[in-house]
């Protein structure tokens, strides 16, 4: 017989915007019976989240490293660094994250998270949803859905940033100090690439190579862009203690659900910001109001819509990016040489005013954009 359980919310996907939810709703009890379903047998270090720093988090705990100065800059060219100590980088490691996020889950009387489980199919039922999996049939009034986007969305999604990354282990080779945001920044016929470096320690590096593209760059080119970065830094003896890769969509349009009883969160729902990727503190923020809307009536709900002036400003510069691809590193370096960078660090962390705006859009070049605004 098919084991049969009732909830009044199920979550699918116990990834960053699962977790954030359910560590909500065990820290803050709603008595609310709560299932995440997540396919993963157990979890591992699997990617790293970085932002800047707001004058106070709920993870301070889990930062593995904190930057005041990061670096950017064009390939042949010194970086440029800027000196941030009121705001901060920080990255987090997925691993630390998942397992506090389990922990206090695991602690908690109304949530579950059950790890290898899979939905297999769902229907609609008068009073909510009824979802298959491989373990049982679960009865559920509403459904939060933070599955990653499916191919239809990658496809018309208007870029992608691809990338691959090495946990690097060799002495005294990193600059602890400092952390390389986009730094190498060059466009051949591959895209735009640059490197994207953390060091944790003098003796230990996240590197990456990363290309925004308007397909899916094959993991051998990136994993060649890479070999180079570390010949030309010298990493070509470090010690490999982990990879990490990935393809995120950019300026992808967010799945939303006509039936409020099944919302969509995550990155499929606009969990990442369009023209930057950033989005680990994006799905914190929407974690607290998704917990507030369910403490006020019990309805869940998605991740808000892009502010106009935002998503319209993302648009543009994605659509610049495709069309003068030439002109990609000349726009970034502009974008970080000329904004202040109190207002660059605001508007990359969606916490920008009007001001900050009209920052941003004057320390680009007008033409590339003037031009690809009458193509549009």
């Amino acid at each position: 017989m098919t084991e049969s359980t009732q909830v009044e919310l199920t979550i699918i996907g116990g990834g960053l915007a699962g977790l954030s939810l359910g560590q909500q709703l065990a820290s803050t009890p709603l008595g609310l019976k709560t299932l995440i379903i997540e396919p993963r047998e157990a979890y591992a270090n699997d990617r790293t989240w970085s932002f800047w720093a707001p004058p106070a988090h709920q993870f301070d705990q889990l930062v593995s490293k904190t930057w005041n100065g990061w670096a950017y800059g064009e390939l042949h060219a010194p970086p440029r660094i800027h000196n941030t100590p009121e705001t901060p980088y920080q990255s987090i490691r997925s691993i630390e994250f998942y397992q506090a996020a389990s922990q206090a889950i695991f602690s908690a009387d109304d949530v579950e998270l059950a790890l290898g489980e899979r939905v297999e199919g769902h229907q609609r039922l008068n009073t909510g949803w009824l979802i298959q999996t491989n373990e049982r049939e679960i009865q559920t009034r509403y459904v939060i859905d933070t599955r990653p986007p499916n191919n239809s969305q990658l496809e018309n999604t208007k870029m992608l940033q691809c990338f691959i990354g090495e946990h690097l282990v060799m002495a005294h080779a990193f600059n602890p100090d400092q952390a390389e945001l986009m730094t190498d920044m060059i466009a051949d016929e591959h895209g735009f690439l640059f490197s994207y470096v953390l060091p944790l320690s003098r003796d230990e590096a996240l590197v990456e190579a990363t290309r925004f593209s308007a397909g899916a760059i094959p993991w051998p080119i990136l994993k060649m862009d890479l070999e180079q970065i570390k010949t030309r830094r010298g990493w070509t003896a470090a010690r490999v203690t982990g990879e990490e890769k990935a393809r995120l969509p950019m300026g992808l349009k967010p799945r939303r659900s006509p039936d409020k009883s099944w919302v969509y969160a995550g990155t499929a729902a606009g969990g990442l910001r369009a023209a930057s990727g950033y989005g680990f503190m994006r799905i914190q923020r929407w974690a607290k109001q998704c917990h507030d809307a369910l403490r006020a009536d019990h309805k869940p709900i998605g991740h808000p819509a892009e502010p106009r002036l935002q998503g319209w400003m993302d648009e543009l510069f994605l659509d610049v990016l495709i069309h003068e691809p030439a002109r990609v590193p000349e726009l970034f370096h502009c974008l970080y040489s000329r904004a202040p960078v109190d207002s660059l660090i605001r508007f990359m962390s969606d916490q920008s005013s009007l001001l900050d705006k009209l920052q941003i859009i004057r320390s680009l070049p007008a033409r590339p954009f003037l031009r690809t605004m009458v193509r549009r």
